[in-house]
């Protein structure tokens, strides 16, 4: 009789051993295969919202890891239950693991996934204007008027005074000119695509520092222009609204060539590398 129920109590080990190692097995998958259904067209991708911990978190994980910031948060956000626990708990070494397995069990959706968060993420290395005391708020989709009823698909900063053709507007990454000169709704703007893939758009300028080209190269840092606050109409219309920057990110999908994100969660982090 006792023979036989410590054979019964091994049994139930080994069965609890490899249910365990079962079920690890069938999480691994599907967070692996999560990547596949990982939609930049829905609204919590679009959001980009996080905390100003989990901001300072993935700074230091990839200061420790040496991963892209799209890689990180490829691998944290991959499977929408846990994702915040895994920032805050996981540490670097995790990643690292979790970035092996999600290349070995789905490389494609991997390198995708990560694509479109670093589009937006990977580039950034310092914040859009030059001088202190500049306030902005999250008003990510508040409502427009300008051009028919629209959301907000931006951020605007504004100075601590508002004096047009005053303070510098920096480019907030390395990339290429795409755009430049006047539009009815953004005013005098600019165009730059990041080399990771990221459209930054930096509109309502007094004026632009030189006469960019279509094609140019230009660095992090860079005095892009002046802020202003043009547009709202025709060529050099000036006065509509206060002094201010908007900014725009932009990112290209499978589905949308042009896909806005929320920047204010993106100037958190850039207002950041500053202090």
């Amino acid at each position: 009789m006792r023979r036989g129920a410590v054979s019964y109590l091994a049994f139930l080990l080994f069965l609890a051993v490899v249910c365990a190692r079962f079920s690890a097995v069938l999480y691994q998958q599907g967070v692996v295969w999560q990547l596949s259904r990982e939609s930049p067209e829905e609204d919590s991708f679009r959001e980009q919202q996080f905390s100003q911990r989990q901001l300072e978190r993935l700074a230091a994980l990839h200061q420790q890891s040496g991963m892209p910031f799209g890689e990180l948060l490829a691998v944290c956000m991959s499977g929408a239950s846990g994702s915040a626990k895994r920032m805050e708990d996981w540490e670097a070494a995790d990643y690292v693991k979790w970035k092996r397995l999600m290349l070995e069990g789905n490389p494609q959706g991997f390198r995708r996934v990560s694509g479109l968060y670093g589009a937006i993420w990977n580039d950034i290395q310092c914040f859009p204007v030059k001088a202190d005391g500049v306030v902005y708020e999250n008003s990510w989709m508040f409502e427009r008027n300008y051009g028919g009823k629209r959301g907000h698909e931006g951020t605007d900063l504004m100075p601590p005074e508002n004096l047009p053709g005053h303070y510098q507007v920096l480019s907030m990454t390395d990339g290429v000119i795409e755009k430049a000169g006047w539009l009815p709704l953004g005013g005098y703007r600019i165009g730059i695509r990041s080399p990771s893939g990221g459209y930054f758009y930096y509109a309502h300028l007094d004026s632009f520092s030189r006469d960019f080209q279509i094609g140019e190269s230009v660095s992090a840092g860079t005095v892009i222009g002046l802020m202003g606050d043009t547009g709202y109409g025709p060529e050099g219309t000036r006065g509509r609204f206060d002094v201010h920057l908007h900014l725009g990110i932009y990112i290209r999908t499978e589905k949308t060539p042009e896909l806005s994100v929320n920047p204010y969660w993106v100037l958190r982090y850039a207002q950041g590398l500053g202090e």
